[in-house]
C-alpha cells in the first residue's frame, strides 16, 4: 500500500536545486516595481491634494486647453485621474510577463499565532459586517479626505462670496 501524507504540501517542494533568476529580469522587475510604486504614489497624491487651490491652479489651464478636444473637460478630468490606473495596469502586466511563473517557496510557520492588519478584526457587529484593522484604516482615510476636501471647497467658495455680494456675517481680510 503507497502511503500519502493525510495532508498535501500545496505542491511546494523545498530543495535546494531551484533555479535562480538571471540579473537582468531581477533588475528589470525592480525597475517595474519602482516605476509602479512612483505613479502609484503620485497619482494617489493628486488625487488628496486636488482640492488645494495651488494645485487646481496647476491643472485648470491644462484642462481648459483641452475643452475643443471630443471628449470635453469631463472627459480630461476622467482621463486625469483615471489615466494612471491604466498606465499601472500596462506596467504589471509586463511585471507579470517578465516574471514568468515563479516558484515560491513556502515560509516556515510561527510557533505562535500572530496577527496582522488584514486578519486584526476592529469592528465586529457593525454595519460593514466584520472589519479587519486595514479596512478600518482605509476607511478612516476616506472619511477624513471627504471632510478635508469639503472644508478646501467651502473655503474657497466662501472667498468668493464679495464678489457676488453675498450677505455675510464674516469678515475677509
Amino acid at each position: 500500500m503507497d502511503e500519502q501524507p493525510l495532508l498535501s504540501d500545496g505542491g511546494f517542494h523545498l530543495s535546494n536545486s531551484y533555479k535562480e533568476t538571471p540579473v537582468l529580469v531581477s533588475f528589470l522587475k525592480w525597475v517595474l516595481k519602482f516605476v509602479m510604486w512612483v505613479v502609484f504614489l503620485l497619482w494617489v497624491s493628486v488625487i488628496f491634494l486636488f482640492p488645494l487651490e495651488i494645485i487646481s491652479k496647476i491643472f485648470s489651464p491644462n484642462f481648459e486647453a483641452l475643452t475643443s478636444l471630443p471628449f470635453g473637460i469631463k472627459g480630461n478630468f476622467f482621463l486625469a485621474f483615471a489615466g494612471p490606473i491604466l498606465v499601472l495596469t500596462f506596467l504589471s502586466t509586463a511585471y507579470l510577463i517578465i516574471s514568468g511563473e515563479a516558484v515560491y517557496n513556502k515560509k516556515k510557520g510561527s510557533k505562535y499565532p500572530t496577527l496582522r492588519l488584514w486578519t486584526l478584526p476592529v469592528l465586529v457587529d457593525g454595519p460593514f459586517g466584520v472589519v479587519s484593522a486595514a479596512e478600518f484604516i482605509g476607511i478612516l482615510f476616506f472619511v477624513v479626505f471627504i471632510i478635508w476636501g469639503a472644508y478646501a471647497y467651502t473655503m474657497s467658495n466662501l472667498q468668493l462670496a464679495p464678489i457676488f455680494h453675498a450677505n455675510t456675517k464674516y469678515e475677509f481680510r
